[in-house]
């Protein structure tokens, strides 16, 4: 009978455990989940111009992400555009963000590869001749 004793304390302990973990567990697994809002800036290495840049990220059901992108160019002209985030993960087991989309016959076509490592997303981009980074944390977290 002791051993039964034993048996149901110990089962007890390691479902209190469990039970105390889950919410380590879950987030840790927001560390590399994309969706939310995020707010930073963005760098051109060709040109030296830099903006605020906000961005949305929200899931969609195909898999990948939807982002809608905020910012300003020159300090005073806005853009905004949006994005499909196809996710991937990275040997080092970061999310892994890529994105290409034609902008027409002028501008050629925009391509952008991010990472995302906890509250950071960071990455390059490159579009009609242009290469930049941009950094961005997440807001409200």
């Amino acid at each position: 009978m002791k051993s039964f004793q034993q048996i149901l304390l110990f089962a007890m302990l390691a479902l209190g455990a469990l039970a105390w973990a889950s919410p380590l567990v879950a987030q840790d697994s927001w560390a590399g989940n994309p969706q939310g809002e995020w707010k930073g800036r963005w760098q051109s290495q060709s040109t030296g111009h830099s903006g605020p840049m906000r961005v949305v990220i929200s899931p969609t059901n195909r898999g990948t992400y939807q982002a809608r992108f905020t910012g300003r160019f020159a300090a005073v002209i806005p853009f905004a555009y949006r994005a499909e985030l196809v996710p991937q993960t990275s040997f080092d087991g970061k999310t892994v963000l890529t994105s290409s989309k034609k902008l027409g016959p002028i501008l050629g076509s925009y391509q952008m590869q991010t990472k995302v490592s906890g509250n950071v997303l960071s990455g390059d981009f490159q579009a009609a001749g242009d290469r930049g980074s941009i950094m961005m944390r997440r807001v409200g977290r």
